[in-house]
């Protein structure tokens, strides 16, 4: 992949995961009501996951030596974390 399609991806996915944080906390709080979607954190977990799992993949690329495998696997760890969670219903 190209470098500039990963950074891009790595950037959105993360403007993305900070609004989605944002919203789940202000609608869990009650502070306003932003959709239902919302109500649990199974849309953080979905969000946290895909972030994740391109960020492993930046890593992979962009890094070398053993940050390479030390922050992919980070990455990967988390990822398969927030996916066990979403298949446990952990909301």
């Amino acid at each position: 992949m190209n470098k500039k399609v990963i950074n891009t991806l790595t950037i959105i996915s993360s403007i993305i995961a900070c609004i989605t944080i944002i919203c789940t906390f202000l609608t869990s709080y009650k502070f306003i009501y932003i959709g239902d979607i919302f109500n649990s954190y199974l849309g953080v977990q979905i969000v946290l996951a895909i972030t994740m799992i391109i960020w492993a993949i930046r890593f992979w690329y962009e890094e070398h030596g053993n940050k390479r495998y030390i922050y992919t696997g980070f990455c990967l760890i988390i990822s398969v974390a927030s996916m066990f969670f979403i298949a446990s219903f952990i909301r």
